[in-house]
């Protein structure tokens, strides 16, 4: 049987109209990503050597927040959100990122273990040294691959305050600058075993504003880093892959953790 003409036309005229539909959508929805994007970059400082690169940074930012919204929509325990990393794949950010930072000593591993004897049974839900006033605020390291250093001046800054009810801003950049004779090497990276085996040794760190940090190797200034504020008298490794014995350290004190942040979640 043949179709009339006029049937025909308005068939074919409904299959353009519905296409234009959705091609207007996307269109719509990739004007409102552009608009997110430019948001992004104004917000972070982001900026482009030309029109081709800009092009294919929004590309990777659009694929990545769709993974972003993707992963959210899900029943996970934890959400992930835009950040100053939104314009790089997961291989540049594993590059600039995560390639350098730790570095392994060979550590003997602990013999004992400080709260080997408490029960897990008497530890609380939740532990958030934020809200006794031992954290400072979040640093950036930037591209310097000094973590550890971070982690462990962290940690230092922390238990200082819960030893003394002063909570002081220590500097990361002595240790990426002076502590560099053993396995830690600045930006190159470090473990915090040596770095807290340099602050005993040393005599503590100085404050974050008399030696603030740079984000790069530098010369070691020891006059001001003999201007120590802050101490610890020893230190004391986790039993490894003991989740029990990690749930006893973080609810008695301040633990220094190495994260492989090399996952595309990161």
């Amino acid at each position: 049987m043949a179709i009339p003409k006029t049937l025909l036309l308005a068939i074919v005229g409904c299959i353009c109209l519905c296409s234009s539909v959705v091609l207007s959508a996307r269109e719509l929805g990739d004007a409102a990503m552009v608009e997110r994007h430019e948001q992004w970059m104004a917000k972070f400082n982001r900026v482009y050597k030309d029109g081709t690169e800009k092009a294919q940074r929004f590309e990777v930012f659009k694929a990545n927040v769709a993974f972003i919204e993707s992963f959210n929509a899900g029943n996970h325990k934890f959400w992930l959100g835009v950040n100053q990393f939104t314009d790089l794949t997961n291989d540049e950010f594993k590059a600039t990122k995560t390639n350098k930072g730790l570095k392994r000593s060979g550590s003997q591993a602990p013999t004992g273990f400080k709260y080997n004897n408490v029960s897990t049974d008497a530890l609380p839900a939740a532990v958030d040294w934020r809200t006794k006033g031992a954290v400072t605020p979040i640093k950036d390291q930037g591209q310097c691959g000094c973590c550890w250093a971070f982690s462990a001046v962290a940690a230092t800054e922390c238990i200082v305050k819960l030893s003394t009810g002063k909570l002081v801003s220590l500097s990361e950049q002595e240790l990426v600058d002076c502590d560099i004779h053993g396995v830690d090497q600045g930006c190159e990276g470090g473990e915090m075993d040596d770095a807290f085996k340099f602050i005993i040794k040393n005599g503590g760190l100085t404050t974050e504003a008399n030696y603030p940090y740079t984000a790069q190797d530098g010369q070691c200034k020891t006059s001001i880093a003999s201007n120590s504020v802050a101490t610890i008298k020893g230190y004391e490794d986790v039993p490894a892959n003991d989740e029990s014995s990690l749930m006893k350290a973080v609810a008695n004190q301040p633990v220094s953790v190495a994260v492989d942040g090399g996952d595309v979640i990161f």
